[in-house]
């Protein structure tokens, strides 16, 4: 018996192995940079880049990862993972035209993601958007944390415009700060959107903004650190979301 996958919504075989190979590509990647990131948080002569690799590594363990792994365990399904590519994708395209800078390390995530929405949006036949209501709560929490994440977003993009001589500005540092900041605040709208089907955008948002706070308050001297008392609220925030998000899914019965 052939596996469902391979026939699903009458995909052909190729297009179908071609997105599900694209989307581990993607997740591989995503992991394997996350923890070599990761890994630099404790090398010492990358000490005053600390806070930085704990966002990136984030950005790709946290954000990336997941959405690329749901898509391509689930190819026949692949939405929640889809429309959590799309909003890292804009955020990322949208800090890059505010920092005026191509970043080489997010570019090939984005041009992946746009292959793997064509491959999707060919087929015969497709899931649609879920149906259901947004959240009052995560909406009211989303709207809470937009001006000071946009501000956040905007100062790390002014960095990234002006400043020619720090290593920070050589590493793409500024504007993938600029990114993480936007991404966690569309992830948390995607969430706030249909709480049920993206519950994986939830936990993706809610966690990465609760780390961006406690590294913030770990290494508050370091450039791009969210200043007191927006550490401890970000911290704060991140959990409240998650378990919001956990809450409202559950009370509307368990997604896909």
């Amino acid at each position: 018996m052939r596996d469902r996958d391979d026939v699903s919504d009458g995909v052909a075989p190729a297009k179908h192995t071609a997105f599900r190979v694209i989307a581990w590509i993607m997740s591989v990647s995503a992991i394997a940079f996350g923890v070599a990131t990761g890994s630099a948080i404790f090398v010492e002569e990358m000490e005053i880049h600390a806070f930085h690799n704990v966002v990136v590594a984030s950005l790709l363990l946290v954000i990336s990862a997941p959405a690329a792994l749901q898509a391509a365990r689930h190819a026949d399904h692949p939405l929640p993972g889809l429309m959590q590519i799309v909003a890292i994708g804009f955020a990322g395209v949208a800090t890059m035209a505010l920092g005026l800078t191509i970043d080489p390390f997010t570019l090939p995530f984005i041009v992946l993601g746009i292959v793997l929405w064509v491959l999707w949006l060919r087929r015969p036949e497709r899931d649609g958007f879920p149906t259901g209501r947004p959240s009052i709560v995560l909406l009211l929490l989303v709207a809470a944390a937009a001006v000071p994440s946009v501000v956040w977003a905007s100062d790390n993009a002014r960095l990234q415009r002006i400043d020619d001589l720090s290593e920070h500005a050589e590493l793409f540092h500024w504007v993938e700060t600029s990114f993480y900041a936007l991404a966690v605040l569309l992830l948390g709208l995607l969430a706030a959107l249909r709480p049920r089907a993206f519950r994986m955008s939830a936990w993706s948002g809610g966690i990465a903004l609760a780390i961006v706070g406690g590294a913030s308050l770990a290494l508050s001297d370091h450039a791009s650190a969210l200043p007191s008392p927006w550490s401890a609220i970000a911290l704060a925030g991140g959990i409240v979301f998650v378990a919001a998000g956990e809450w409202e899914a559950r009370r509307r019965g368990t997604g896909r």
